[in-house]
């Protein structure tokens, strides 16, 4: 538990479709089913289908508290743990995600789609090694056999991670099970345009148009392309199109805005860059060009309040890129076992964003481990105003509450804990110290023989329940 950390929600830009898991995906992996000698286990699987259910239709907070019902019924049931985290990214909770996914792979480390989907997850919330870590447990096992969605995921792992000829093997093996998709060549003109390979990538991009015309996405990567060649009337009809297809994608917009300012169309430019920021009131880009079409036109006081307007929103931005960097500078510290300074690069991210939910973990369970919990009282405090569901935050803040020995509060967090994560051993030995401290010696003891059960080489844990039993 002391190595798991919630991240920062970091996703890619809006290049690639949005991929979605059909149910069909959430059937396959139910029907691999795992500790069906249990006894309870036909009310485990009436339950954990009943979960299924919901979360195919959508209903994620409903089919989650389904799935924690199963996580105390089975414990050591990868599936709950998959679930779950299926449902929180379906919901962008891509951090909590990631965390049921740890479990869920650490349980069952062969389950393909597992691993995948995990591996989706790392790339989204821009954390590269674990994602490749993930990827390279996938090696050899064949993976080919998946069905198709699960390989549409795998490509867009590789594209978010910029390892563009693995992304174009597995769009090239999907298009040996279905040559006419459309999404085959809208991907495969992404990635040949990130390789500045321009002219196959608008020659995908009309292949896509040419089987699905109505791709706004589609139009709108031919239309950059078409832009970038210094086409402008094509490419302002692209453009135009993607408008047409899909009317509130800001993005769409503001590109045809800027073709327009360079056509010298400036009202029509205008009225695009406008609908652009409506959108999007954060898009830089969008506030830009709309400060440069008013400049144009004369009207030069609205231009500079744009302008302005441009540059507060670019400094912002520029800050979360040095939080950002500082963040990541931390978290190689501490891999590679630097300890001050990486908390030094903590307290520099936690003082510039003290929103940041990662920075304020971080300090908080060094804080713990260098045995100085009034140094980490303020850190746990903003981490649970910021993120009271957190796994991570609520385990933390029960160690926190056995150090000063109020064991009351420690079990209110601990049984939270528990909810979630059953099968983490280190959380029940926690457990079975602090009814140790509430004088529960009979609670004790289960937890106890749970945490050796679940960890058999924690010498410590065996020597605490060999301990307990001693003194019966």
């Amino acid at each position: 538990m002391e190595n798991e950390k919630d991240r920062g929600m970091v996703a890619r830009g809006p290049m690639r479709e949005k991929l979605t898991l059909p149910n069909v995906i959430l059937i396959l992996y139910f029907s691999a089913s795992v500790c069906l000698g249990a006894p309870n286990a036909q009310s485990f699987e009436s339950v954990l289908e009943q979960g299924i259910r919901l979360l195919s239709q959508g209903s994620f907070p409903a089919a989650i508290s389904l799935f924690q019902q199963c996580k105390q019924t089975s414990p050591q049931d990868a599936r709950p743990y998959f679930y779950t985290g299926l449902a929180l990214s379906e919901s962008g909770r891509l951090s909590a995600a990631a965390l049921e996914l740890d479990e869920a792979v650490r349980l069952d480390p062969q389950r393909l789609e597992a691993l995948i989907l995990q591996a989706s997850l790392f790339a989204r919330l821009k954390q590269k090694t674990p994602a490749e870590e993930a990827l390279a447990r996938l090696q050899n096992q064949g993976a080919e056999r998946l069905e198709a969605s699960w390989l549409w995921m795998l490509s867009d792992v590789y594209y978010r991670l910029e390892l563009f000829p693995e992304a174009l093997r597995w769009l090239d093996f999907l298009e040996r099970r279905n040559p006419d998709d459309p999404r085959l060549d809208l991907n495969r003109g992404q990635l040949l345009a990130l390789q500045s390979q321009f002219d196959q990538a608008q020659e995908a991009f009309r292949k896509c148009i040419a089987k699905r015309p109505a791709d706004a996405l589609a139009h709108f990567e031919l239309g950059k392309l078409l832009y970038q060649n210094k086409d402008l009337p094509r490419a302002k009809a692209e453009l135009h199109e993607a408008v047409r297809l899909e009317q509130n994608n800001p993005q769409y917009h503001q590109k045809l805005g800027v073709i327009c300012l360079a056509l010298k169309e400036i009202d029509e430019a205008i009225v695009h860059l406008e609908s652009a920021t409506t959108l999007n009131p954060h898009s830089s880009l969008a506030l830009y060009s709309l400060s440069q079409a008013y400049q144009r036109k004369g009207e030069r006081e609205k231009a500079a309040g744009l302008m302005k307007r441009f540059q507060a929103l670019k400094e912002r931005e520029e800050e979360r890129e040095k939080v950002e960097r500082r963040l990541a500078l931390g978290e190689r510290l501490l891999d590679e076992g630097k300890e001050t300074e990486a908390r030094a690069a903590f307290e520099q991210v936690a003082q510039a964003d003290p929103q940041n939910w990662t920075a304020h973990g971080y300090l908080a369970e060094m804080w713990l481990a260098a045995g100085s919990s009034e140094k980490a009282w303020p850190h746990l405090v903003k981490m649970e105003e910021l993120d009271a569901e957190s796994v991570v935050g609520n385990y933390l803040l029960a160690r926190y509450w056995v150090r000063r020995d109020d064991f009351q509060r420690a079990r209110e967090y601990a049984e939270k804990v528990k909810m979630a994560r059953p099968a983490h051993a280190a959380l029940r030995h926690l457990l079975g110290q602090i009814y140790l401290g509430l004088g529960q010696r009979e609670q004790a003891l289960p937890e106890f023989e749970e945490a050796v059960r679940l960890a058999p080489g924690r010498a410590d844990f065996r020597a605490n329940l060999e301990k307990l039993k001693a003194e019966k």
